[in-house]
C-alpha cells in the first residue's frame, strides 16, 4: 500500500509539473504570437511561420519517419508544407489576414479547452487504438471554449453573429482541428514517439502545437472570400 501511495504522488507531481511548463510556455508563445501577429507588419509573421516550417522539417519531421524512406519525401509537400504555404498566403493578404486571428483562437481555444476538461473529466476515449487520451469529454469542452473564444472576440469586434451561427461554425473548426490532432497521434504512434520534437516545454514539437491549425486552414483557405465577407466589420 505505501508503495502504491508513493507512485500515486509521484504520479500528481509529475502531472502539475507538467502542466506547469505547458501552461508557461503556452503563455509566453502566444504573447509573442498575438503581439507579431497584432502590432507588427505581416511580413514579420510570415517569417516567423517560415522559420517553425523550417523547425518542422529540419528538427522533428524525421522523427516522424525515416529520411531514407519514400514516404518521407511524399507526405512532406502536402503536410506540413501546403498547409504553411496557405497560413503565409492568408497572411500576407489583407483582404484575409484577420481570417488567420480567427483561426487560431478558434484552434488554441479548442486545444486548451481539450487539455483541462480532458485532465479533469475525460473518461470514454473516442479513438483509443491511436490516441487513449483524447476523450469525447474533452472535445466537446474544447468545443465549449472555442464556442466562447469565437463569441467573446465578435463580441469584441462589435461583430455579433446569430448564436447557431457560433456554434455551427466552431463546431467545423473544431471537428477539423481534432482529425488535425489525431492524424498526427497517428503519426507519432506509427514513428513510437510521444512528440514530434522537444523544443516547447510540456508541449513537444512545433508539428505538436499546430498540427489542428494544419488541418483547419485548409477548410479557411477554400472558403476565404465567403468568410471575409462573413466577419467583415463593414
Amino acid at each position: 500500500m505505501p508503495l502504491t501511495n508513493n507512485m500515486s504522488i509521484r504520479s500528481i507531481v509529475t502531472k502539475y509539473h507538467e502542466f506547469i511548463k505547458r501552461v508557461i510556455t503556452g503563455f509566453i508563445l502566444g504573447a509573442a504570437f498575438w503581439f507579431l501577429f497584432l502590432y507588427l507588419p505581416p511580413v514579420y509573421f510570415s517569417l516567423v511561420l517560415v522559420g517553425i516550417l523550417a523547425q518542422i522539417i529540419i528538427f522533428e519531421w524525421k522523427n516522424l519517419f525515416n529520411i531514407y524512406s519514400p514516404l518521407f519525401w511524399l507526405t512532406l509537400p502536402f503536410y506540413p508544407i501546403l498547409p504553411f504555404v496557405l497560413l503565409i498566403s492568408m497572411n500576407t493578404n489583407p483582404a484575409y489576414h484577420d481570417l488567420l486571428f480567427i483561426l487560431f483562437i478558434l484552434v488554441s481555444s479548442h486545444d486548451t479547452g481539450s487539455y483541462i476538461i480532458g485532465s479533469l473529466f475525460g473518461k470514454h476515449s473516442i479513438y483509443p487504438q491511436i490516441s487513449p487520451k483524447k476523450t469525447w469529454e474533452g472535445f466537446f469542452g474544447g468545443y465549449l471554449f472555442a464556442s466562447i473564444g469565437l463569441m467573446l472576440l465578435l463580441w469584441e469586434q462589435g461583430n455579433m453573429k446569430p448564436w447557431w451561427f457560433i456554434l455551427g461554425f466552431a463546431l467545423i473548426v473544431c471537428v477539423l482541428s481534432f482529425l488535425g490532432d489525431l492524424f498526427e497521434s497517428w503519426l507519432k504512434r506509427c514513428a513510437r514517439v510521444k512528440d514530434s520534437g522537444t523544443i516547447l516545454p510540456g508541449h513537444g514539437g512545433f508539428l505538436d502545437r499546430f498540427d489542428g491549425i494544419l488541418f483547419a486552414v485548409f477548410f479557411f483557405y477554400v472558403a476565404r472570400d465567403f468568410l471575409a465577407v462573413i466577419f467583415s466589420k463593414n
